[in-house]
């Protein structure tokens, strides 16, 4: 006897009257059918009668999609658990490493999430990694590679990794990755960036990416230098010295309703320089999080892709500018154009999977936005055995599957979103084992029925 799978998504198309887009929360189909098969199936899931008037052909069709079911209610969560449980098993072979050089940082951004960290005082803050550390670090990373493991890539971070005290570490941080034949990327201000050109160059470094929130007033009220000077003219310079170089940069704008009109600014400022258009030069926009931000001040992604909506109109290529729906509209085009599994997960990032931040002082943590948080710390570097000695609580957040999350476990959409943000549910809930969706059922949706219905025009 079927019944309606519970975890069916329905989404009207907008552009093709007539048709609906249905897609398998847990079996991870996507199709596109006639309005009456998705309202069938809607009105099914509350009288399975209704099932009787489909045709014996589509309810095969249907029943290999996983649309209909034979099993039971519990039945089909335990299918779901056991692919969360696979999925988290699979992206944990996956390894990422964020090294930090140092806590210490020369801006003091009025939004920054490591403010908490100013009152360790500043010798602690100016601690620098050793090449020690370094060592110890890349030989687990070896130890990975030998297990069988994919070390994808290390990212630097900060503090502000790319302060000018910190190239001598850097360097060699540097050399490790060219040893190992990892790549490596970093996350900086952006401030003595034209003290690392030549370093950038010889390592190859895949991008740099850097926050400007504004022209220069705007910018300079929102991140300035520790004695409260603006930032930005060193910045603009900067990022043309490293263009030229044809280093790869990408710039964040951090926006909340304070900034919101720096966006056309920002933009005529880009096309001004004869930045927009190179190769090596990418741009996006992206809401504060809203845990950090006074309540006053914050905005969502979707109130700023309203707002994006301004510039760049209602083609689906206005999601490259945000990166939350910029990375849903790539792994969903993905599928559709290689004709490859559904983007699906059991957690929310790498804070759940295979991603590892390490402090200076060797403390591991799940990821950068619990730094220096005891409560969080999963581990630490042991320098003399060269490996990472993990603790009850990595457990904790490399477990933290979806299916684990109460308020998730009926949710149609949870294997597409994978719980939301550990860290933020910390600070909105004080609980990693809450839920955080933060908009995500609207913004898959709207993603979704747009690359959907461009890659159908394209065919």
């Amino acid at each position: 006897m079927y019944r309606v799978s519970k975890y069916n998504i329905y989404l009207k198309m907008k552009k093709t009257p007539g048709k609906s887009l249905l897609i398998q929360g847990n079996r991870g189909s996507f199709d596109s059918v006639d309005d009456s098969i998705a309202e069938i199936l809607e009105k099914g899931e509350k009288d399975s009668s209704v099932l009787d008037s489909i045709s014996s052909e589509n309810v095969e069709i249907l029943s290999k999609r996983g649309y209909i079911t034979e099993l039971s209610e519990e039945e089909e969560y335990e299918f779901v658990k056991k692919v969360s449980h696979t999925l988290n098993n699979i992206s944990r072979k996956n390894i990422s490493i964020t090294i930090m050089p140092t806590y210490n940082c020369n801006f003091r951004c009025e939004y920054c999430f490591e403010q908490n960290l100013l009152s360790k005082g500043n010798e602690w803050l100016s601690g620098k990694m050793t090449t020690e550390l370094v060592d110890a670090i890349f030989e687990q990373l070896k130890k990975y590679k030998n297990n069988g493991l994919k070390v994808g890539s290390v990212y630097l971070f900060g503090g502000e990794p790319l302060l000018r005290t910190n190239k001598d570490i850097v360097a060699y941080i540097c050399e490790r990755c060219q040893e190992q034949e990892i790549p490596i990327s970093c996350i900086s201000n952006g401030y003595d960036l034209d003290e690392y050109i030549d370093l950038i160059n010889k390592y190859k470094f895949q991008s740099i990416q850097i926050t400007v929130d504004g022209i220069k007033e705007e910018h300079d009220k929102r991140r300035f230098l520790v004695g409260g000077q603006g930032s930005y003219d060193k910045i603009k310079a900067n990022i043309s010295l490293a263009l030229e170089n044809g280093i790869n940069i990408v710039l964040r704008t951090n926006v909340n309703k304070k900034n919101t009109q720096a966006i056309q600014a920002l933009l005529d400022e880009y096309k001004k320089e004869g930045w927009i258009g190179k190769e090596n030069f990418h741009y996006y926009f992206k809401a504060t999080l809203r845990c950090y931000e006074k309540m006053e001040n914050s905005l969502s992604d979707v109130e700023l892709m309203g707002q994006l909506v301004e510039y760049f109109g209602e083609d689906e290529s206005r999601f490259q500018f945000n990166s939350i729906y910029k990375g849903l509209a790539e792994r969903i085009n993905y599928m559709f154009q290689n004709n490859s599994f559904a983007p699906m997960r059991s957690g929310y990032c790498g804070a759940n999977t295979g991603m590892y931040t390490v402090d200076p002082y060797g403390d591991i943590y799940p990821c950068w936005d619990v730094l220096a948080q005891e409560e969080c710390r999963i581990g630490k570097v042991d320098i003399e055995k060269g490996e990472f000695i993990l603790n009850d609580t990595h457990k904790d957040w490399k477990e933290r599957t979806v299916d684990r999350i109460d308020d998730c476990k009926k949710c149609k959409y949870m294997l597409f979103c994978g719980g939301g943000c550990s860290a933020q549910a910390i600070v909105m809930n004080n609980d990693m084992n809450k839920v955080f969706c933060d908009d995500f059922e609207r913004i898959f949706d709207e993603v979704v029925v747009e690359v959907c219905e461009k890659f159908l025009e394209a065919q």
